[in-house]
């Protein structure tokens, strides 16, 4: 213990050097009192946060010290949290990340019986209202459980900003779904037109070869992203980015076909590839009709369509009597196909 700390501990009466204050000082909270100094503490510590349960996800080594950290960095944000009425909260379309019923169900549970550990976060409108930036399922759970109040911080962003923000920290949950990324990148390159791979990349911790399979649902057919966009989890980028290909090459009708039957839950994502890569069963040619004659009457007709032959006689007794005469044919034409091949 130093000895600063250890004189603190004892409840001494001292007098501190300037030295012993601005150590006293580096101990406790550094939270301004302002609004604006507020904010900038608070969208800092969301950064670090952020980059730092980014490079945890990428990492295959648990990292016990980092995990201290982002759990004292989310203890902070915490702790400059407030309550606001939910009634005040408004939501701009395009932000919500997808849940599953099931998933719901364990948040609703979750906060049902603990407090909220991630405030969400809201940016204060000039009507007086709060636009959500994160936290859209945690205020539907909270209205669920009959609550009017909840954790929020502030954000003082710009529309782009506020945007970025949100779509950026909905790429980091593990559960959300590459059509959801898909239309979160799709958003950047339409606010900001300049936005390379590249770019988006270096802001996303997503490679630049993921990112273009996952643009790739840009060349999917118009029904299969209305499918979609009822159900974002049905295609992974790999799986998008192959049917998307088909359709560019005419397979279309073939790609629509095949995530319909995908989406009613009749076969699997990887069987709707090869359903939908398969080619067609190729189409016999036109059947070739002889009639025999015996005298001027029909005695049989001949059809043979691809490798299928086919007798119709008037009777049925001259039908056996013909069909034991082939037989005895048949069988000698087996046997000299078969000395054919041993030659």
């Amino acid at each position: 213990m130093s000895a600063l700390k250890d004189r603190m501990a004892k409840g001494l009466t001292i007098m501190l050097t300037e030295e012993d204050e601005a150590a006293a000082a580096s101990m406790k909270p550094n939270m301004p009192t302002t609004g604006p100094g507020q904010t900038m503490q608070i969208t800092a510590l969301r950064k670090q946060i952020e980059d730092l349960k980014g490079k945890l996800a990428k990492s295959d080594d648990a990292n016990g010290a980092a995990e201290v950290r982002l759990k004292e960095l989310e203890e902070q944000l915490a702790s400059a949290a407030t309550d606001v009425e939910i009634s005040r909260l408004v939501e701009v379309p395009g932000r919500r990340r997808y849940m599953s019923p099931e998933k719901k169900l364990e948040l609703r549970e979750n906060l049902r019986h603990n407090k909220l550990v991630h405030p969400i976060v809201v940016r204060p409108m000039a009507n007086g209202a709060l636009e959500i930036v994160s936290g859209h399922n945690r205020v539907d759970q909270y209205k669920e459980l009959g609550r009017d109040k909840i954790r929020a911080v502030f954000e003082e962003s710009t529309d782009d900003e506020a945007a970025a923000s949100a779509f950026y920290a909905n790429l980091l949950q593990s559960d959300l779904t590459d059509y959801e990324k898909y239309r979160g990148f799709k958003q950047m390159q339409k606010r900001f037109p300049s936005i390379t791979q590249a770019k988006m990349a270096e802001q996303s911790g997503i490679s630049e070869a993921m990112i273009s399979y996952i643009l790739a649902f840009d060349d999917l057919p118009v029904e299969v992203i209305a499918i979609l966009e009822q159900q974002p989890a049905l295609i992974g980028a790999m799986a998008g980015k192959t049917l998307a290909g088909l359709a560019k090459t005419g397979r279309a009708a073939e790609v629509i076909a095949a995530v319909a039957q995908l989406a009613e839950g009749e076969i699997d994502q990887s069987q709707a590839v090869k359903l939908a890569t398969a080619k067609p069963a190729k189409a016999a040619g036109p059947a070739e009709t002889v009639k025999i004659k015996a005298g001027k009457a029909d005695y049989c007709v001949m059809r043979r369509a691809s490798n299928v032959v086919r007798l119709q006689f008037k009777s049925d007794d001259e039908a056996k009597r013909v069909q034991a005469a082939l037989h005895k044919v048949l069988e000698a034409e087996s046997a000299a196909f078969i000395a054919e091949q041993r030659d």
